[in-house]
């Protein structure tokens, strides 16, 4: 059921939006109003978990010093708003117990009854497991003890499809030892899995998703995980990623763009995936590997980078280097120029552009530097004179630049 009051012609989002867009720079308004959107007209299966995750996600694309307007739990557990500059709430989510998710802004509010049965006639709000199986617990509750976790996963368990009922035992069990035993690290093993339960451990600090299993989307997050790691499944999308986030490594998989990035990340593998573009990158990320995928373009890259690697992507230029950066490999694009502050890299350093179509002169001022006397650059890989022209790995002294 939905409840509406003072509804205008005016969507709810963009009356709100426009009280709080300034909180965001330009690169993350997009994603941030899409989010707003979302709070306000909640999807079916949205629980408190969902709710924290998005005011979490805002907090992450705010300016620094601009997440503090946004809370979560400011008024309760279940209270979550959007804050202006004179404290008044802006935007504000509140849920109860019977499952109501109340959203006001502006003068507008608006009442989802997020149910557990679908009632003749009436919208179907409920939570939805689709092939992960069957909650008995209400849409907006999370498991708070360990026989109520164990619900969740026994249905999980239970609604195994043909073939995968031995892996989905295997991890039920493992979550439990993990719950009992205060263990911080989750790993699923090659269960061929194609879902995992909508609740984890929530105490767990990392989550490890190995090949041979088949997810093409992940839950929830624990709300507390530092490091997240999915290689060669089949993900096509990522949830809002846990704010404390320093570790993100999902190569192998089908993802068309990544999530909001949290701050504290350091390192972010995504090789082989479908990336066509990066959002900014958190100020403190230092390996960023990205090769085999769509890319046409960098976003600035953080002073803190050691290790880029941007092989086989469609890159036609490269952004300013960090001066500290000790690995670089941007094989196979499309350089015909290199960036001036290449100059700055170590003497140990090493750079990899084979494959590059670099212009002539590019490679004349290549060849000249790299063979003088005295040179003390990075150690430089490049194609000569084309594919049949033995390959030399020599170091770059000064700035290569067309």
């Amino acid at each position: 059921r939905i409840y509406r009051i003072a509804w205008s012609d005016t969507p709810p989002e963009m009356s709100s939006w426009e009280k709080c867009k300034e909180f965001f720079c330009s690169t993350h308004q997009t994603e941030a109003l899409e989010c707003i959107r979302t709070i306000c007209h909640p999807p079916a299966g949205t629980t408190r978990e969902d709710v924290v995750s998005r005011f979490e996600q805002l907090r992450t694309l705010a300016y620094a010093g601009c997440e503090e307007n946004i809370h979560s739990g400011l008024h309760g557990e279940n209270h979550f708003c959007i804050m202006d500059e004179d404290n008044q709430e802006i935007l504000s989510v509140t849920l109860d117990d019977a499952g109501n998710y109340t959203v006001n802004c502006q003068g507008y509010s608006e009442t989802h009854h997020l149910t557990m049965a679908t009632e003749p006639g009436v919208e179907r709000t409920e939570h939805a497991e689709g092939a992960s199986g069957t909650s008995c617990l209400p849409a907006t509750t999370a498991p708070q003890t360990a026989a109520e976790y164990d619900a969740v996963w026994s249905a999980w368990q239970r609604a195994a499809p043909k073939g995968e009922a031995r892996g989905r035992a295997a991890v039920v069990q493992e979550m439990r030892d993990c719950l009992k035993n205060g263990n911080p690290v989750l790993n699923v093993g090659g269960a061929g899995l194609t879902t995992l339960p909508d609740h984890l451990p929530p105490h767990i600090t990392k989550l490890i998703i190995p090949r041979n299993n088949y997810l093409t989307r992940l839950s929830r997050l624990p709300p507390g995980l530092r490091e997240l790691s999915v290689d060669g499944n089949l993900l096509a999308t990522l949830p809002a990623l846990p704010p404390g986030l320093q570790s993100l490594s999902v190569p192998g998989n089908q993802l068309p763009s990544l999530p909001a990035l949290p701050s504290g990340l350091r390192k972010l593998w995504a090789s082989g995936n479908r990336l066509t573009s990066l959002s900014a990158l958190p100020s403190g990320l230092r390996e960023l590997i990205i090769s085999s995928n769509r890319l046409t373009s960098l976003p600035a890259l953080p002073s803190e980078l050691r290790e880029l690697s941007v092989s086989h992507n469609q890159l036609p230029s490269l952004p300013e280097l960090p001066s500290g950066l000790q690995e670089l490999s941007v094989s196979h694009n499309r350089l015909t120029r290199l960036p001036e502050s290449i100059i700055s890299l170590p003497s140990y350093a090493r750079v990899n552009l084979d494959g590059n179509p670099l212009s002539e002169r590019t490679l004349r001022t290549l060849r000249n530097l790299t063979s003088a006397p005295g040179y003390s650059g990075p150690r430089i890989r490049f194609d000569m004179a084309g594919p049949s022209v033995p390959r030399e790995a020599r170091a770059l002294h000064l700035a290569v630049a067309d």
